[in-house]
């Protein structure tokens, strides 16, 4: 009902916490809940826009060194953010409308996938090319098509990749167009809100595919309808070597502060 974009507030999901009041301090729990009613493991966006939320009430100070002059790989955390199993730490800039970043922590590309024949996603797959399927927390499924990418592509073949058989858990769907060796745009469509015009993890995502396939070295522009969003990555020693651990840093601008009150149907 809140997500709803007629008789709601409209929105791609909601973030709800702090949670545990039991925490170490600069330690924040949440949960995200998309609209169709599931429960999201993470979310770049998400997670930014609680950091974001936790800077407004209070909870939090800014940092005291600036993002663009420390290390992207090791910026030394304001807090810590805990979400999906996840423990995500977060910089702020040093001012209160600088861009916020929020590691998520291990990224794994994986192979190419290869569909049951005479399936709809192997009809996907043979209009788009074959896809990497990448975990960074959650499930997501990204294409290289050859084809221009745009809304319709999404909303055309976003359904169908997410619900087949292959994802179990669903999975939120890209389609990526390099732009160059450092940028790249996506449509996306997102796990349980459907079309979406900005995606966190859906740019960490399809940023680590592209560098998988060789088409981009990180620092990575992500370039969506929703906005711009920087994400930074580095392997991740002592693992397998197509392990990655992934950031994105971009701005979260508050929109409205409100009270939800649920009435009923007279």
């Amino acid at each position: 009902a809140i997500c709803d974009r007629h008789r709601g507030v409209g929105s791609d999901g909601i973030v709800v916490g702090p949670l545990d009041g039991s925490m170490p301090p600069d330690h924040f729990t949440c949960e995200i809940w998309n609209p169709d009613g599931s429960q999201a493991e993470v979310s770049g966006n998400g997670l930014r826009i609680f950091a974001r939320y936790l800077l407004d009430a209070g909870y939090t100070n800014l940092n005291k060194v600036n993002l663009n002059e420390v290390n992207q790989h090791n910026p030394t955390p304001t807090c810590t953010l805990h979400c999906g199993g996840r423990s995500i730490p977060v910089s702020y800039g040093t001012h209160i409308d600088a861009p916020i970043r929020v590691e998520l922590g291990l990224g794994n590309p994986a192979p190419p996938v290869s569909p049951t024949p005479s399936t709809p996603f192997a009809d996907a797959i043979a209009a788009l090319g074959l896809p990497t399927l990448v975990d960074v927390g959650n499930p997501h499924c990204v294409f290289f098509p050859s084809i221009p990418i745009s809304e319709a592509l999404a909303r055309q073949w976003g359904p169908t990749v997410e619900n087949d058989p292959t994802f179990p858990r669903r999975t939120n769907v890209q389609f990526v167009r390099i732009i160059d060796t450092h940028a790249i745009a996506v449509e996306i469509w997102e796990r349980g809100a459907g079309y979406t015009q900005a995606s966190g993890s859906s740019s960490c995502a399809a940023a680590l595919a592209a560098i998988d396939r060789g088409y981009c070295l990180s620092p990575i522009t992500v370039h969506m309808p929703g906005g711009t969003l920087l994400v930074d990555a580095h392997t991740h020693g002592g693992v397998a070597e197509n392990s990655w651990r992934a950031a994105v840093t971009g701005p979260a601008t508050p929109v409205f502060v409100a009270y939800w009150r649920m009435v009923k149907d007279v």
